[in-house]
């Protein structure tokens, strides 16, 4: 909150050791003129961002990965949000064919399932390098250091392919 016993929009505090720019108020630093914090120098190259092609969505994501050695070993796994946030995607990419049944790996937080949280990874026509992706709607949202566990079922027997799962977290 502006101080009101001052009348312009720049100015130095009484003691003169803080430079207040009020509302309305600007700084400018002319060519040849540094802006130093904390002794990095900030000039327009630093402020620029030119070279920023990611979204603001994209900047507020990130990826937490998982490995599943065996496709075909029904069980629950498990990983761990260090941030909140809402389950945007949830990718997978095998590493050979499926040899039996379909995969299926459903995401839960907690015992309750993920909206459109359920992935799966089909035996027709599989091959190592096939993604496969889950968008989920609803139930997706995380707590910082909450669990979330997949339950990988199907598959058949005679060790399916290894699967990595790539979640994406938007905060």
């Amino acid at each position: 909150m502006a101080d009101a016993t001052y009348t312009n929009k720049v100015y130095h505090k009484q003691g003169g050791d803080e430079l207040v720019v009020a509302s309305g108020g600007a700084l400018t630093v002319e060519s040849g003129g540094t802006l130093t914090v904390a002794g990095v120098t900030v000039d327009e190259t630093t402020l620029a961002m030119t070279d920023l092609t990611a979204s603001a969505v994209e900047l507020n994501q990130y990826a937490l990965c998982l490995d599943i050695a065996d496709g075909s070993a029904e069980a629950t796994y498990y990983i761990v949000a260090p941030h909140a946030g809402d389950i945007a995607k949830i990718y997978t990419v095998i590493d050979d064919a499926v040899a039996t049944a379909d995969i299926t790996i459903t995401a839960k937080i907690g015992a309750t399932g993920v909206t459109n949280g359920v992935v799966t990874i089909a035996t027709a026509a599989s091959a190592a390098g096939d993604v496969d992706v889950a968008t989920p709607t609803a139930a997706n949202a995380i707590g910082a250091g909450e669990a979330i566990n997949f339950v990988v079922t199907g598959g058949g027997a005679g060790g399916s392919p290894r699967i990595h799962l790539v979640m994406l977290i938007t905060r």
